[in-house]
């Protein structure tokens, strides 16, 4: 199958979702929805399934001529066939001995990688330690600033002031910062949305530490905001695509284990920083320490943050085939599997990218009207507030409050 049939396939895909969007009833139409739709997730899930040799050799040709990847043509020759059935590398005769032997260790060493990889995996992780210090330092300080402001009464008014001051992060993430997530990512970069996030994570946490009014505290923990919400998606999401498959699942929930970490962390910064006195001319440092000390791993990972690869998934999307390929050197053991995961990568982007081309309907749209999204949205969104529902984030942020 030539690039010029499979994109004339992706049509008929999608000129048959267009059919069923239409509102057609019938069982035949329904029966060939069903039928586009299974051919849909077979190309997603491996747009190189059932080429012979010499079509993926006049695929790599035509990748290869488009890009400019001219000087691993040959290479890319070898990762088409090892990407089409990565499985059942061994039986390919294209492949040197070193070459299998990688690509064996992928199963038997899956942890055997790259200091790069476990370096930008660390810094993600610090991300996550960011994400839950600035959720918990407020606990500690509850018990102090409140009277210093003029809201600690045991009032409804001023439960509410104090509830509003703990809650301004997560207001702000949800009615204006989660909503950047997707702009920030696209223009910047995965980097570029870690960073500027995290600086507004560790500026927030300095600016509440230096307020004198309630209002002031609230104002900063809104800002604080900004860095919350874009953050927690965008960590996890570098961390996925920079990820070998075999090891991927493991990689990326490092954000929920140094999340807790984080939350840890707060509650011993609250512990250190309890019985600190005041200062001439600084009313209130204990509760101001708490606040400050979230910003120490905000500043790890911004110095850190432009010293790792950007992701080799976003590169590809900007059409910087080059700088995808050298970044996956850097963060894979040899030149055959950064060539695969880069060419496999690439295809999957195409396709994605030509069966949306052919969608009349908005991405917020299909995450209703398309199945597989509107079930994985579902579980996400009962998971998630599950999470919220069980009293535990409330037990972290106002547990000082409530003693």
């Amino acid at each position: 199958m030539t690039a010029e049939k499979e994109k004339h396939s992706l049509r008929q895909l999608a000129s048959h979702d267009s059919h069923r969007d239409s509102g057609s009833l019938t069982e035949v139409g329904s029966r060939t929805g069903m039928e586009a739709r299974k051919k849909e997730n077979q190309l997603l899930a491996n747009p190189l399934m059932n080429k012979s040799e010499s079509e993926l050799c006049r695929d790599v040709d035509e990748f290869v001529e488009r890009t400019g990847m001219t000087d691993i043509r040959k290479l890319l020759y070898r990762a088409a066939l090892v990407a089409q059935d990565r499985h059942n590398f061994e039986r390919l005769h294209q492949l040197s001995e070193e070459e299998k032997v990688f690509l064996r260790e992928e199963k038997t060493h899956k942890w055997r990688q790259t200091k790069t990889l476990y370096w930008q995996i660390f810094m993600c992780s610090m991300g996550a330690v960011v994400q839950g210090m600035d959720e918990t330092v407020i606990n500690g300080a509850n018990l102090y600033y409140p009277k210093q402001f003029g809201i600690g009464a045991k009032t409804r008014h001023d439960t509410i002031l104090v509830g509003l001051v703990n809650a301004a992060p997560y207001l702000c993430s949800a009615v204006f910062s989660c909503w950047l997530t997707y702009p920030l990512s696209k223009y910047l970069g995965r980097r570029g949305a870690i960073f500027w996030s995290t600086l507004c994570a560790g500026l927030g946490c300095i600016w509440g530490a230096l307020t004198n009014t309630w209002w002031h505290l609230f104002i900063s923990r809104l800002f604080l905001g900004l860095g919350i919400g874009p953050k927690s998606a965008t960590v996890p999401i570098l961390a996925a695509e920079i990820s070998p498959a075999a090891i991927r699942g493991s990689l990326e929930m490092q954000w929920q284990t140094w999340t807790a970490f984080g939350i840890m962390l707060g509650t011993v910064s609250s512990l250190i920083f309890q019985n600190v006195p005041d200062k001439p001319g600084i009313t209130g440092l204990n509760w101001r320490l708490m606040l400050g000390s979230a910003c120490l791993p905000a500043v790890i990972v911004c110095s850190q943050v432009y010293l790792t690869p950007e992701s080799p998934r976003w590169l590809i999307g900007k059409g910087r085939y080059q700088q995808a390929y050298e970044s996956l050197q850097k963060l894979r053991r040899s030149d055959i599997q950064a060539a695969v995961d880069f060419y496999y990568t690439a295809k999957c982007i195409e396709v994605e990218e030509e069966i949306r081309s052919h969608r009349r309907r908005s991405r917020l749209v299909e995450l209703f009207t398309v199945p597989r999204n509107r079930r994985a949205a579902r579980a996400a969104a009962v998971v998630m507030f599950m999470q919220q529902f069980c009293g535990i984030n409330v037990r972290q942020r106002l547990a000082g409050r409530s003693s």
